[in-house]
């Protein structure tokens, strides 16, 4: 999953944008249009940060491991009147950070300092008159002068007051567990179940729940008894073939046999809806099983314990109840199958609130 985007000049003196993660290339655009750059940009929302390569294209990804910091510098006008420029033009300064400047013809009219995407996107969008980007040549210096804007810092989301906890499936202990190993023979469920919990988090802690991830060594039930004191336990794996068994290929989540009730099915069922809808995998709705995790968890005065699978990992492809599917596409499926767990939790807060 792409982390940042890198601006670049191609051989032809076009512009380069490529979605990086770490210092792999995942997708490019080779395009001057703006609108094609924000769509390109609002498509890797997990990329925080962007840079201006060196204008002789040496040593960009191996500087971008270690990227700027993802805050904006200052500046001094938060508006700065009608904004009228016909296109952008992408600098780098001596320190390596970017700046983003808003042209008239041949003058620049504002600039955005910082290495934010989002805050580049409202940036581009504010000048609505212009079409076109260009990356400056070495040979180009910086304009001065010009008025600087400063992105609105988003209001923090209010609290809501729950508590949830993540629980990542399989990893510490002795011997380490890896979990089940996925279609590609490298990746392991563990690496997984963190992408998905983590997607799961950042999607709680946006709706203002306050959520706790871990990953401890322990017995199932130990480890389900941590969730004392919170509203929603949610223990987050990724399913694999059993023994003899072909094809399968689903979204599921799983209440406890005999200690699970009513909120623990109705969350179940939720999860499981909305990792299908946002995958286009079959449903395999709210099941029950004698699972240690959970049993440690309802142990407790948790108001609801599930445990998600959010996909099979080790499917290959082929036709599942009549449907084809492909290969899992991992990281980016475990993202978005994490961020439906997220939502799927928000949604049940919001229907069952504390009394």
């Amino acid at each position: 999953m792409a982390n940042w985007i890198s601006f670049a000049r191609d051989k032809s003196d076009k512009p380069l944008v490529s979605a990086m993660n770490g210092g792999t290339v995942e997708e490019s655009l080779n395009s001057d249009s703006k609108d094609n750059l924000i769509g390109f940009l609002k498509r890797f929302s997990g990329a925080g940060t962007f840079l201006v390569a060196k204008p002789d294209g040496s040593n960009s990804e191996v500087e971008a491991v270690e990227l700027l910091p993802q805050t904006d510098s200052s500046a001094s006008n938060d508006t700065n009147g009608t904004p009228d420029a016909t296109w952008f033009q992408f600098f780098r300064n001596g320190d390596g950070q970017p700046i983003v400047v808003a042209m008239k013809g041949t003058n620049g009219v504002e600039s955005y300092k910082g290495n934010l995407r989002q805050a580049l996107i409202d940036f581009l969008v504010r000048h609505s008159g212009a079409k076109t980007f260009q990356i400056a040549p070495a040979s180009t210096s910086i304009p001065q002068g010009i008025p600087d804007w400063k992105p609105r810092t988003p209001e923090p989301p209010k609290p809501s007051g729950h508590r949830v906890m993540l629980e990542i499936g399989h990893g510490p202990g002795v011997p380490f567990d890896p979990g089940a190993i996925a279609h590609d023979n490298k990746t392991t469920e563990h690496e997984l179940n963190i992408i998905a919990a983590n997607a799961a988090r950042n999607v709680l802690v946006a709706a203002g729940v306050e959520c706790t991830v871990i990953d401890p060594p322990g017995s199932l039930h130990s480890i389900g008894l941590r969730a004392s004191g919170f509203d929603v336990f949610c223990s987050v794996h990724h399913n694999a073939l059993r023994k003899g068994q072909n094809k399968a290929q689903r979204s599921e989540a799983f209440s406890h046999a005999t200690k699970g009730d009513k909120p623990d099915q109705e969350l179940a069922r939720m999860i499981s809806a909305e990792m299908s809808k946002t995958l286009g995998l079959p449903n395999g709705g709210a099941k029950q099983a004698k699972l240690g995790v959970l049993s440690g968890a309802e142990d407790t005065n948790v108001r609801a314990a599930v445990l998600a699978e959010v996909y099979f990992i080790d499917f290959v492809g082929g036709t599942v109840s009549g449907k084809s599917f492909p290969p899992p596409d991992l990281k980016n499926s475990s993202t978005r199958g994490g961020e439906a767990i997220g939502r799927a939790i928000v949604d049940w807060l919001e229907k069952n609130p504390r009394r």
